[in-house]
């Protein structure tokens, strides 16, 4: 399997979500991980943003992510004895003998999975590595109207240090979406100083954009049955107003 994420992405994971995502969620999350009551799996934990600070406080947490590149930083992080806590695994096609109190998949995972068929598989799947009663937890974006049919021009996002002295910029830009698929095609500049001079890279992906209603009938397909949807991470309703769909589904008891 080919590393999705460039090594561009992960080397600079770190610094780029310090600022633009750790106030946004790491505390739900680990709050959720906390109160499991019992051992926890992320799906796509990158880097180790959530479970490294995890593992520092005694949760038992688990993880697994489709990047070598970002795995390889996220083990750096962790202490000798609990590297082997992630692995290199798709979750649309989870296998794993042990269950979990609770299943999360932070900062917008299912939007790379973009058919719904594979959508389906990884919510079976996730029911299938709980337990009866867990929980899985996952958040996607509310999708703005205007930029899927008109794009979004270059946002810079990250403009500061990746080490002391050198800067690190990041643009985000995307193209009108594609409608009949419900994707969209987003591009990551990058620009940064080294030693040797300035250089430069991009990174051009899909991602699957989400209606209210449409996760509810996916959610209904699957093994899982719907808790309820938030429109943010603080338990406040899904409204007009909303930028994140926050989602809780169980496994049915026996």
């Amino acid at each position: 399997m080919s590393d999705p994420y460039p090594d561009v992405v992960a080397r600079f994971y770190d610094a780029v979500y310090a600022q633009v995502r750790d106030g946004v969620d790491n505390a739900f999350y680990l709050d959720r991980m906390a109160s499991a009551g019992g051992p926890v799996l992320e799906i796509g934990v990158g880097t180790g943003r959530l479970l490294a600070e995890a593992r520092r406080r005694g949760i038992d947490a688990w993880g697994i992510d489709v990047s070598p590149a970002m795995l390889e930083r996220c083990r750096a992080k962790l202490a000798p004895g609990d590297r082997e806590r992630v692995a290199v695994a798709d979750a649309v096609h989870l296998r794993t003998d042990r269950r979990f109190a609770l299943v999360c998949a932070p900062f917008r995972v299912l939007s790379h999975v973009t058919g719904p068929d594979d959508q389906r598989r990884l919510l079976d799947a996730v029911h299938d590595a709980l337990v009866p009663g867990g929980a899985f937890v996952f958040d996607l974006y509310v999708p703005d109207l205007k930029l899927l049919l008109e794009g979004m021009p270059g946002l810079v996002d990250f403009d500061g240090e990746h080490a002391p002295g050198r800067r690190l910029r990041r643009t985000v830009s995307s193209e009108p979406a594609d409608l009949s698929r419900q994707t969209n095609r987003v591009h990551m500049g990058f620009r940064w100083e080294e030693e040797d001079g300035e250089h430069r890279a991009e990174w051009v992906f899909e991602m699957r954009f989400f209606f209210r209603f449409e996760i509810e009938h996916l959610v209904a397909r699957s093994k899982l049955v719907l808790e309820a949807i938030h429109g943010d991470f603080a338990g406040g309703p899904l409204d007009a107003g909303s930028r994140e769909y926050v989602v809780t589904c169980r496994r049915p008891e026996p």
